[in-house]
């Protein structure tokens, strides 16, 4: 039985694709998480916030630096830096990478906070009425999540399809 052939560049894109997964599929289910909780239990709002930006500090971080780092190496080894899709990906993961730490995080937090103070106003049994700021930041994430989900389809697509060679 002849031996399976697997090289080194097989297992850096399998490390590269496991990121990929790991890093930011759950990221998709942001969405449906807060507006689950916030409707069906308001007081859940800060502990789903605060386990997201955990999730964005962890996963989404070190998945993100994995894809970068693995995607530089299989590009080096069989592709010339010059292609449009290696290009893509590095901007791509730069741009999320930033993303998340420039944007999602502090607006998580703020959202998290505001959620904190308006449960509190609220009393321990009265029904929650997320003011002002809440409805500010998770406005503002319910429109870049999917922007940051838009990249993240569209660079799968490059780096599959490979369009421009």
């Amino acid at each position: 039985m002849p031996a399976a052939a697997v090289s080194f560049y097989d297992i850096v894109q399998w490390i590269h694709v496991s990121a990929v997964v790991i890093g930011f599929g759950g990221t998709f289910a942001y969405g449906v998480l807060l507006t689950v909780a916030g409707r069906s239990d308001p007081r859940s709002m800060p502990g789903l916030l605060r386990a997201i930006q955990a999730n964005d500090r962890s996963l989404v971080t070190i998945g993100g630096v994995l894809v970068l780092l693995s995607g530089v190496y299989l590009a080096a080894d069989r592709w010339d830096f010059s292609e449009v899709f290696i290009g893509w990906g590095i901007v791509a993961v730069l741009v999320l990478l930033g993303l998340v730490h420039g944007f999602f995080i502090p607006t998580e937090r703020r959202a998290q906070q505001a959620a904190e103070r308006d449960i509190e106003a609220s009393g321990p049994e009265g029904d929650v009425q997320f003011g002002t700021d809440f409805d500010r930041a998770n406005k503002r994430m319910a429109i870049m999540g999917p922007v940051a989900g838009l990249i993240i389809v569209l660079t799968v697509y490059m780096m599959v399809a490979k369009p421009f060679l």
